[in-house]
């Protein structure tokens, strides 16, 4: 398996953070977030920029008005057209 390399200047507040070591394993890691209605949708965002290696999401639920306000990449256009998570893309 191919060693990846750290971009030190993209990842410095993290490596800063959690330290090389700890960056070594983050960006190796595959993460799977179920659900993207305000805790999903914050981690999913987060856990992103820490910068691992994948990150899947799903919620097969149709987006719903309520969702507008618990989910800040939803917009009317996707009430009852998208599901959360194709919208969340």
């Amino acid at each position: 398996e191919k060693e990846e390399e750290i971009n030190t200047n993209l990842y410095s507040r993290q490596i800063g953070t959690f330290g090389m070591e700890t960056m070594g394993k983050l960006i190796k890691m595959k993460v799977l977030i179920a659900g993207m209605r305000g805790l999903g949708v914050e981690t999913a965002k987060n856990l992103i920029l820490a910068g691992p290696n994948r990150v899947d999401i799903y919620d097969p639920n149709t987006t719903e008005l309520r969702d507008l306000g618990a989910n800040f990449y939803l917009e009317e256009a996707h009430v009852g057209s998208a599901t959360r998570a194709d919208a969340s893309l």
